[in-house]
């Protein structure tokens, strides 16, 4: 087994009993113990497992939880952030973001993603005009 099938099963392994890998809590150049690759790395392995666990590829319509991750990586935010912007606790949207096979899953419903997005939306437009 190689050392990149190794970190994905301890991804999983850390997301079954945390709830959460944390991955995307690591920022870029903000933490000494990862260089910028390192990161990137860890974070191609998340999104790798996410999309292999089949929550990204549904045929049931537009899957916001994946839509979610997919915002919080490019814009850089943290889940503290996003509950801001959605109005909603920490706790929901680390279960919004957690792995599809965790039972700590929460799915996500338009009305949720809706709303965060619009939050980010205007918080994108005070950076703008800052």
């Amino acid at each position: 087994m190689g050392y990149r099938e190794l970190l994905k099963r301890y991804i999983r392994f850390v997301e079954a009993h945390a709830g959460d890998n944390y991955v995307d809590a690591i920022a870029y150049a903000a933490e000494a113990s990862f260089s910028d690759r390192d990161v990137g790395e860890l974070k191609t392995l998340a999104t790798e497992l996410y999309l292999e666990s089949g929550a990204a590829g549904s045929a049931r319509g537009p899957c916001f939880n994946y839509r979610l991750r997919l915002l919080l990586i490019c814009y850089g935010l943290s889940l503290k952030q996003a509950a801001e912007l959605g109005g909603i606790d920490v706790h929901t949207v680390r279960g919004w973001r957690t792995n599809p096979r965790s039972n700590r899953y929460v799915t996500m419903r338009e009305a949720d993603f809706v709303r965060f997005e619009r939050g980010l939306f205007n918080w994108l437009e005070g950076q703008r005009n800052v």
